[in-house]
């Protein structure tokens, strides 16, 4: 029969192990820098983003949105000469990403909001993901790097094998043009009271406020399936006249001399065709104004 003295030493020396192999993995992170990007599933990936952001070094430039966003990776605008931080959140609105900046006492100076998911509503994703973020557990990788999302042993493994098999073969073209251009979202009649009028609202209020603290911003409508290369209207339109935020849309010029773009799944970029947006969108960005009037250099 064990004794409690041995039980006692047997616990100590796990712990110490434990204590021992954290620091070294500690040490080891610090050596190498190495944190996955992607991530073996989409609340990871997110509370990857949402760290990288929150537990970083201030970045001048973020990119705020959804899934669609979230494939415009980090290093394609650094290899176009931009540092950005990017917090598109799979399954998630812009509007709780918007959120998210706010959370930082130095804000960024430029906000990209991509325009994909800037009309949906709250949803259980959402909620889910508001709860991982207040838990221990990720609260304490702000002051120990092993416990944050993208420096996990599995994560980084996960990021590993995706960047080796990561290939062309199985992105679906799909052409700038349809047959029938768009229509435009439907207005609702002036003085109707709906879930879409306080949505808007919030949209509205939340550029806005970032505005007043001297947060630049931009819209960015990233292509996204057949008939990318129309210019938006309706509700777009609309938000970016009455919060004075321009809209850069790199598919209405890319489309005047390429006919198609590569998507992984009929939705989301592949990578040479997320490569050619950002560097479309960072040109653009040097031509454009700022909402403050000001534009990147």
């Amino acid at each position: 029969m064990t004794s409690n003295s041995s039980k006692n030493r047997n616990a100590i020396e796990i712990l110490f192990l434990a204590i021992l192999l954290l620091a070294g993995y500690a040490l080891f992170q610090r050596v190498t820098g190495s944190s996955a990007v992607l991530l073996e599933s989409n609340l990871q990936s997110n509370l990857a983003r949402i760290s990288r952001y929150l537990h970083v070094p201030k970045v001048d430039t973020v990119l705020v949105g959804s899934s669609v966003a979230g494939r415009l990776l980090p290093e394609y605008f650094r290899n176009e000469g931009l540092e950005v931080i990017n917090l598109g959140l799979d399954g998630s609105r812009t509007l709780y990403g918007l959120e998210i900046v706010q959370q930082r006492k130095d804000l960024p100076k430029l906000v990209l909001v991509d325009t994909s998911m800037l009309f949906m509503e709250a949803n259980a994703n959402e909620a889910t993901l508001r709860a991982a973020v207040a838990s221990p557990t990720f609260q304490m990788g702000e002051g120990f790097t092993p416990f944050r999302p993208e420096n996990r042993p599995l994560s980084l493994l996960y990021w590993w094998m995706k960047k080796f098999s990561d290939r062309r073969s199985g992105a679906q073209a799909h052409s700038a043009w349809i047959a029938e251009k768009p229509k435009n979202e439907l207005c609702v009649k002036e003085g109707e009271v709906t879930k879409e009028d306080a949505n808007d609202l919030a949209i509205k209020e939340a550029l806005m406020g970032l505005k007043s603290k001297g947060v630049d911003i931009l819209l960015v409508e990233i292509p996204r399936a057949e008939g990318w290369g129309y210019p938006r209207g309706g509700k777009l339109r609309t938000i970016s006249k009455e919060s004075g935020v321009p809209i850069l849309e790199p598919g209405v010029e890319i489309a005047k001399t390429t006919d198609t773009l590569h998507f992984t799944d009929g939705l989301h970029l592949d990578v040479p065709s997320a490569k050619i947006i950002v560097s479309k969108t960072i040109g653009m960005m040097r031509q454009t104004p700022s909402s403050s009037g000001t534009s990147v250099k």
